[in-house]
């Protein structure tokens, strides 16, 4: 090898590695990087400093002779290979992971590409026996085989796997997370069908460190554009929450009932004043809550907004609580609004007027059940949309909200003529999008 390409793998290697350390260290400390995305680049930078750093240890020692130094170069190629196949399934399972494939390890593509990164490996293996593909002799130096393109096929077949990927999922990608996978898939893929050919320069540690940063940046930026974009909508929906809790006619008859009560019963008009004080400095708390509450707190609210309802109501409204587990986070104003839509369009939809509301919670597994049940009138299917006659907005609002912060939904059962029943799922510890998006 001319002292010229040394030269040149030298610069290659050592800014490669750089840049690689660069990328790590801009990883974890990127503040709109989600979890999983991490996880995903500090591995594929980690492979990638190793990887580099062996091509630049590699480079740093050509010129050592002896078996010893041999032995040390065969293992370093050894590392060089695996880690550079290592690199593509990386991708792979993130790209499949973005798309929204999971788990992605299931995924008949996916398999494939680790069936040919296992070829791929057992053929540096048994290069170290054979000596088919390529070969270190006793004075360090390093040469090829007449079956050395034959080690190409595993990784150029798994990166064009990659692009199949790309290309069927296309639709599941925003523009730039498109751009970032596309650049990651070509620019390695050609830098690697070029150094078959071109021998003794390294393009492929170079080109992969660049496209990795590449795909970095243009993910980081959808995801930060992403980040504005719920925050923007998460404080539209805060008003509407807002708005939707804090109605005229649930405030003009919350203090006509405490103005009655001032005449003939000044002690119970005197703690349904404080009772609505609370409610009310809960509501206006809330517009600055981006993250999950304490359970307590929001059962706290339920319980200011039933007083007040039972200060009107009297027994015609009934409220059990059945709380088998108190200790975890769930959104704000996500039960308030649902006891209400039991009330009022549950019980109080009753030809009597009067009835049950049932709250529970308990835990199941790893997250906990949240319910509101009453016994109602019910509804069925056709009243069961959004858009239907029993439509509220305290629902749909609470299902955003629910959606958005935790990722999971919310569940209505309802029996004509019998009741209904709403369910809420909460992750335990009230991990959501918006706080792996802050993480």
């Amino acid at each position: 090898m001319s002292k010229d390409i040394r030269n040149i793998n030298l610069i290659f290697a050592t800014v490669g590695f750089s840049m690689s350390i660069l990328g790590l260290v801009h990883t974890m400390v990127g503040r709109f990087v989600d979890r999983r995305t991490k996880s995903f680049f500090i591995a594929l930078f980690s492979v990638l400093n190793v990887y580099v750093l062996s091509v630049l240890v590699r480079e740093l020692t050509y010129d050592h002779m002896g078996t010893g130094w041999a032995a040390f170069s065969r293992v370093l190629f050894l590392v060089q290979g695996i880690l550079a196949a290592t690199i593509t399934i990386i991708i792979t399972a993130f790209m499949l992971d973005q798309c929204g494939i999971r788990p992605y390890k299931d995924n008949g593509m996916f398999r494939a590409a680790v069936i040919l990164y296992l070829v791929y490996a057992v053929l540096l293996i048994t290069n170290l026996f054979t000596k088919k593909l390529y070969y270190v002799d006793d004075f360090n130096a390093y040469s090829r085989n007449e079956w050395f393109p034959v080690l190409v096929i595993p990784t150029a077949f798994i990166m064009l796997i990659n692009l199949g990927i790309l290309y069927q999922n296309r639709d599941r990608l925003s523009a730039w997370q498109k751009r970032g996978f596309l650049i990651y898939s070509l620019i390695p893929l050609v830098a690697m069908l070029i150094q078959a050919f071109l021998f003794g320069v390294h393009l492929i540690a170079i080109s992969s460190v660049i496209a990795a940063l590449f795909a970095l940046t243009y993910i980081i930026y959808d995801q930060t554009e992403r980040y504005y974009r719920i925050e923007s909508e998460n404080d539209r929906l805060k008003m509407d929450i807002m708005l939707a809790q804090i109605q005229p006619h649930f405030l003009f008859n919350s203090l006509t009932t405490i103005k009655n009560l001032i005449r003939n019963d000044p002690e119970r008009a005197e703690d349904g004043i404080a009772q609505f004080r609370d409610y009310l400095r809960h509501n206006m708390d809330s517009l600055t809550m981006d993250t999950p509450i304490p359970f307590e707190d929001e059962l706290s609210h339920v319980e200011e907004y039933v007083f007040l309802q039972k200060l009107r109501f009297g027994d015609d409204i009934e409220v059990r609580y059945d709380i088998e587990y108190r200790d975890f986070r769930i959104p704000t104003l996500t039960l308030q609004p649902l006891v209400e839509n039991a009330i009022i369009h549950g019980i109080r939809k009753k030809e009597s007027g009067c009835g049950k509301v049932v709250i529970s919670s308990k835990k199941v597994g790893d997250h906990v059940e949240v319910s509101v049940t009453d016994d109602g009138p019910g509804f069925n299917d056709d009243e069961r949309s959004d858009n239907g006659r029993r439509s509220h907005m305290g629902i749909r609002n609470v299902r955003e909200r629910i959606g958005r912060i935790t990722g999971t939904d919310l569940k209505i059962e309802s029996v004509d003529g019998m009741g209904t029943c709403v369910t809420i799922t909460i992750p335990e510890g009230g991990r959501g999008r918006i706080a792996d998006i802050c993480s």
